[in-house]
């Protein structure tokens, strides 16, 4: 194999399929040499959701979408009609086999299964030394996080959104598959915050995950003894479990953008990806990567690839308060479910919204517990944005 290419991502994860797919419909670099590196070949079970219109360009790869979706809280139930939009699920599994069959048919990839030892952009190319092999291109795209500050905060505040989900069948009826339920508070906070996500595939088959948005990891026996409890809350008792899935996602404003280079720059998870006070990673890595298809057909600099906005500063206060009082989290998020339409509250997770939208949803919030959590923050800001 030669070792000089156009462009190398290093990890063969969500956000290097989803750029490598978009690359795939475009002329622009169907004679682009690319090279893969991944360190296994295994198959991973993840699920992602994500609202998008009824057309959606990833309509081919969704495996459930719902148009009526739920919130709930011990003495709240709120349900909504999406109307022109869809609550979508994609099973990693078959996202990744199909996807990979597209862009590898559509563009000049090789694909190496070996561990990236190091990465060092020289100016003018960048180079990637694996276990068994040391290659070159013009630009890389890094999802590995030992590779970037992934654990390195710098006094931000922190949380970890960690999850442990388990899709069952019954042998009978249990599941309206026409709602989902995307935040269910009802459940024992232990001064945390904590929620369940009930997903019907079908009236017998459902993806039951249990959220946390917290400091610190629980031990393995807890995730699974609240799934537990939440079936048997639903008057479940005789159940298959399919599949098991889980995962952590850092929950910070950390600006991983500064540690982009000319040529460089770190994608996905590991370069920030995801929407600090929520997550919803595959939503922000569509976003993103339309923006650094259009940046790499220009040929800029990665170290202009910058996507902070107001709402960079609204996650920033959001997350300090969770961090601080992490006790709150289901009444903060059943206040804005209570105060706003749910189409107000998507567009400011998707960071869309206008500002009276989100005057009305920071409006929401307590007011003394925010402004105080401002004051705090005015430093970092400062710092970040200096």
């Amino acid at each position: 194999m030669k070792n000089k290419f156009d462009y190398i991502f290093c990890g063969y994860g969500l956000s290097s399929c989803i750029i490598l797919y978009k690359m795939s419909s475009d002329n622009f670099f169907r004679n682009k040499s690319i090279l893969v590196i991944e360190n296994n070949n295994k198959e991973i079970n993840k699920t992602w959701c994500f609202w998008d219109n009824k057309d959606s360009i990833w309509s081919d790869f969704i495996d459930k979408k719902w148009s009526d979706i739920r919130f709930k809280n011990i003495d709240t139930e709120i349900d909504y009609d999406l109307k022109q939009l869809r609550y979508n699920m994609i099973s990693s599994s078959k996202f990744f086999k199909k996807i990979k069959k597209i862009v590898e048919s559509k563009l000049k990839i090789s694909v190496v299964y070996d561990d990236v030892l190091n990465i060092s952009d020289e100016n003018v190319t960048v180079n990637v030394r694996s276990k068994n092999g040391k290659y070159t291109a013009n630009k890389v795209f890094n999802s590995i996080p030992k590779f970037t500050p992934y654990d390195d905060h710098k006094n931000f505040p922190k949380l970890l959104q960690h999850f442990k989900g388990w899709t069952i069948k019954t042998n009978t009826s249990c599941f309206d598959p026409s709602l989902a339920t995307i935040m269910d508070f009802s459940i024992d906070q232990k001064n945390e915050t904590r929620f369940f996500y009930l997903l019907p595939k079908k009236n017998n088959e459902a993806l039951i995950e249990f959220t946390l948005f917290t400091k610190n990891l629980i031990e393995e026996e807890e995730y699974e003894s609240e799934i537990k409890k939440y079936i048997t809350s639903l008057n479940i008792t005789d159940y298959a479990i399919i599949s098991k899935e889980k995962g952590v996602i850092p929950m910070t404003c950390y600006p991983y953008d500064k540690y982009n280079s000319s040529n460089l720059i770190n994608i996905g998870t590991a370069g920030g990806w995801t929407k600090p006070s929520s997550g919803y990673t595959f939503r922000f890595i569509d976003k993103f990567s339309d923006k650094l298809i259009s940046f790499l057909i220009s040929d800029r600099s990665f170290k202009n690839f910058k996507f902070r906005n107001r709402y960079w500063f609204y996650d920033l206060i959001f997350l300090d308060v969770l961090f601080n009082k992490n006790s709150v989290g289901s009444v903060l998020f059943e206040t804005m479910f209570k105060k706003n339409s749910f189409s107000s509250i998507f567009r400011f997770l998707d960071n869309e919204g206008s500002y009276w939208d989100d005057f009305r949803i920071i409006n929401s919030f307590p007011k003394l517990m925010f402004i105080k959590s401002f004051l705090k923050n005015i430093p970092r800001i400062i710092s970040t944005y200096l």
